[in-house]
């Protein structure tokens, strides 16, 4: 009972909910030429010390939980749009930043005499436009970008956020740019040694395992019923006849299982040995695509063809075929096995 009770603790305090994944959601809008997309990263970093050493005693006892939020109208948000848009650029997407709705960045540090395990979580709620490659004419569906899907944003990423009535200018996109505010120490001892710095700098907006499964093996499945309430949220009040929902990260026999993100290294810094782990968990996405979709693969990369209209026959079936029944029946399960994914690899050792 403790240990439920605690796993049940660390999982409201750190991450927003138990849906943890990269793409929480996607409100794909062709006719607007707009989507409304929330992308969330977690991430846990532990760091042993098993010597104790300095690092023990800069952060002996420390138990921080702090959340942090900001918006469209938070100073240095245009940093964060620029940098976002040049990630775009990138993956070759037309699509950029129309609106930053909501950023929440979830931070935990604890030191237990053993390990200091760091979690992050970070929440971005965008409105992006200008996804559509080329528009319906008549009968012929329009062509949308869903190279958005995969992008990654290098460097730090500094705005300002606002956190229980407090305002503090921090990096958002990796470890450093809270351990620099909040414990320079920290930071000034593990750069000493360039594997541990490199990861101090690993962006936390790292949304590139996603893009490196096709979209036409992506789950698919069209929803003649799909409730509006998702698109209200958006300020889209148009009714769709139909919305084609696309999903990954579940697994299957084709794809195989996803397997999360470990990065690792061993210091010796002072006499003291060190060994530090970065784990992200296994990816995880779902697009709502309103009408009806067909995923694409072509020389631009990731696309669909997007019907206004009922295609009838002519729209083929993804090449994974229908979404699987049983998907929908173990998404909670699959989303509440990541959040138990991330307390288990904290408290692993």
């Amino acid at each position: 009972m403790l240990a439920l009770s605690l796993i049940a603790l660390l999982a409201v305090s750190v991450m927003p909910s138990a849906l943890a994944s990269q793409i929480r959601t996607a409100q794909v809008f062709t006719p607007q030429n707009e989507v409304g997309v929330e992308f969330l990263s977690v991430r846990v970093t532990t760091i042993e010390h098993p010597q104790g050493g300095k690092l023990k005693d800069l952060l002996s006892g420390v138990n921080e939980r702090v959340i942090f939020r900001a918006n469209d109208g938070s100073p240095g948000i245009e940093v964060l749009k620029e940098k976002i848009n040049e990630a775009l650029l990138e993956v070759r997407s037309p699509a950029r930043v129309a609106e930053v709705k909501e950023v929440v960045y979830n931070v935990a540090l604890q030191d237990d005499g053993i390990k200091v395990t760091m979690q992050q979580s970070l929440t971005l709620k965008l409105l992006l436009s200008g996804i559509v490659i080329q528009e319906a004419l008549y009968d012929q569906p329009a062509i949308i970008d869903l190279n958005w899907r995969g992008f990654r944003v290098n460097g730090q990423v500094p705005i300002t956020l606002n956190a229980d009535g407090t305002t503090v200018n921090m990096d958002i996109n990796t470890i450093r740019g809270y351990l620099e505010v909040k414990h320079p120490e920290v930071v000034s001892l593990l750069s000493r040694d360039s594997k541990f710095s490199e990861m101090l700098d690993d962006p936390l907006m790292n949304y590139e395992r996603i893009g490196e499964l096709p979209i036409t093996q992506w789950h698919k499945l069209i929803n003649a019923l799909q409730s509006m309430a998702e698109a209200e949220k958006w300020g889209v009040n148009e009714p769709a006849p139909a919305v084609t929902v696309v999903s990954a990260g579940e697994g299957s026999i084709r794809e195989g299982q996803h397997p999360p993100r470990i990065l690792s290294a061993q210091a010796t810094i002072d006499g003291s040995t060190y060994y530090m782990t970065i784990q992200d968990p296994p990816i995880s996405a779902t697009l709502d695509i309103y009408y009806w979709a067909e995923p694409i693969r072509d020389d631009h990369g990731d696309a669909a063809r997007v019907y206004l209209s009922d295609p009838g026959g002519r729209l083929q079936q993804a090449s994974t075929g229908n979404f699987p029944l049983m998907v929908l029946l173990t998404f909670a399960g699959m989303m509440g096995a990541i959040a138990g994914f991330v307390i288990w690899r904290a408290n692993k050792k």
